[in-house]
């Protein structure tokens, strides 16, 4: 495909490009995501053309997608708070090698007290937590562990919480839940609030395993 731009932000078009990468010859879907070169943050925000992002990180060597995370370099925030950008932010998480990442990840980490109140934002922390490194997974527990009570009766960082009592290890885990359980008439309300009951749910389900 010699003008995979236009089409990949095209709606109909994005289709065709993503179809394209799926049956196409390794050099030919390298040759494909080269045409996204210089493009990566308008691609990120675009309704269509993030799809082809997305379908770029899944099928490609990582080493192929250093332009997107060095296009990403500086701009991971507002990414991570956009509708479509979240989307490709996870997919890098997933598909590409901590030591990759871990520039944009580390912008990621120092905003993450706010990601994790954020509608988008909440869901590149939460895929950090289930596919970071244990650092990683540490320093996003030790900002829950900084104002517990209040994240988990959020009504989007309680699954932050949630998801850290799920996949962090178990010293920064058992720090959290002795965190809620420090005061009996915090988690009996805790338990009653209608988002922190789930998070009281997972914490009892983790003190069973």
């Amino acid at each position: 495909i010699d003008n995979a731009w236009p089409l990949a932000a095209s709606p109909a078009g994005c289709r065709v490009v993503q179809r394209a990468i799926e049956v196409a010859s390794g050099q030919e879907q390298i040759a494909v995501a080269d045409q996204l070169r210089g493009r990566v943050l308008e691609a990120t925000m675009s309704p269509h053309a993030n799809h082809v992002l997305q379908k770029c990180v899944e099928v490609l060597p990582p080493d192929n997608l250093q332009f997107i995370l060095d296009e990403m370099k500086g701009h991971a925030i507002i990414t991570a708070r956009h509708r479509f950008g979240c989307r490709v932010l996870e997919r890098l998480i997933e598909h590409c090698p901590s030591w990759q990442t871990e520039p944009i990840l580390e912008e990621i980490l120092a905003g993450a007290s706010q990601l994790c109140r954020h509608t988008f934002g909440n869901f590149v922390v939460q895929h950090i937590l289930e596919h970071g490194t244990q650092p990683q997974r540490k320093v996003v527990a030790e900002m829950l562990y900084s104002d517990i009570q209040r994240l988990a009766r959020h009504r989007v960082a309680s699954h932050v919480v949630r998801a850290a009592l799920v996949h962090c290890e178990g010293e920064d885990r058992d720090r959290l839940i002795a965190a809620m359980r420090a005061d009996a008439n915090e988690l009996a309300d805790l338990a009653h609030h209608h988002c922190g009951s789930f998070v009281v749910r997972e914490m009892r389900r983790e003190m069973r395993r």
